[in-house]
C-alpha cells in the first residue's frame, strides 16, 4: 500500500445549498446501503458464558457466538468473544497430547489472567477446519440460562453444531457494505477535486 499523503491548496468554499444538496445525496445514498433485514433471536434461549473461577466470574461470550464444540479438545468453538478475553501475544507450540504439533496462541481472562482457551495457527489436517476460530475450554467456564436463571458449569452442556454459511455470508455483506462505503466516498472525493478545480490557482512553464 501506498504511503498516504495530503496536498494543501487554497480553494474558494462552496455554495452551501450545494452543499446541502450533496449531503442529502449522501445520506440517501449511505441509507441504501444499509441491510435493513431483522434477524429475530429467541434470546431466552441463550446463555451468557462466564469466567468459572469464584472470584472472578468475567463475561467471555455466549451462546450467540459460539458454533459448536470440540469434544476431543474439551472445548465450545466461538465466532466471537468478550472484550474481557486477551489472546497472548506468544506463539506457543505443543508437543504432546490432542493438541501435538500444533502452534496456538493461548486466551487468558482479563480479571483473573487464567487461561480461557487459545487460538489455533498451524494445525494437522484434521484440525485444519479451526484455525483462527476461540476455543473455549469448558472447564474454565460457567453458563447462565437465561430462561432458568440458572448457572450451569459449561462441561454439563453439549453446544450443537450449527453451520457457518450464514456468518461467512454476514461477513461478506458486511465487507462489500463497507468496501461501497469506501468507493463512494472515493468518487466524493473525486467530484469534489474537480469541482474546485476552476478556483485553484494555475501556474505553468512556458519554454520556446
Amino acid at each position: 500500500m501506498s504511503e498516504g499523503r495530503y496536498f494543501v491548496s487554497d480553494c474558494e468554499p462552496c455554495d452551501s445549498s450545494s452543499q446541502r444538496s450533496q449531503s442529502s445525496m449522501i445520506s440517501t445514498q449511505l441509507r441504501d446501503m444499509e441491510d435493513t433485514t431483522e434477524h429475530s433471536v429467541e434470546y431466552e434461549k441463550c446463555s451468557v458464558f462466564h469466567c468459572a473461577h469464584y472470584k472472578c466470574n468475567l463475561v467471555l461470550g455466549d451462546s450467540l457466538g459460539a458454533c459448536g464444540e470440540v469434544k476431543s479438545l474439551k472445548s465450545v468453538i466461538c465466532l466471537k468473544i468478550s472484550k474481557d478475553v486477551r489472546v497472548r501475544g506468544k506463539l506457543e507450540m505443543s508437543k504432546e497430547g490432542p493438541l501435538k504439533f500444533c502452534t496456538y496462541k493461548a486466551l487468558e481472562c482479563c480479571g483473573c489472567r487464567r487461561l480461557v482457551g487459545f487460538v489455533l495457527h498451524s494445525t494437522p489436517h484434521h484440525l485444519s477446519s479451526l484455525r483462527g476460530l476461540f476455543l473455549l475450554l469448558k472447564e474454565a467456564i460457567n453458563c447462565y440460562m437465561l430462561k432458568s436463571c440458572i448457572i450451569v458449569k459449561a462441561s454439563k452442556l453439549s453446544f450443537d453444531h450449527r453451520l457457518l454459511g450464514r456468518s461467512i455470508n454476514e461477513m461478506k455483506q458486511d465487507l462489500e457494505a463497507q468496501l461501497k462505503h469506501v468507493n463512494l466516498l472515493k468518487d466524493m472525493l473525486d467530484d469534489s477535486r474537480l469541482g474546485h478545480g476552476s478556483h485553484l490557482p494555475l501556474s505553468s512553464t512556458v519554454s520556446d
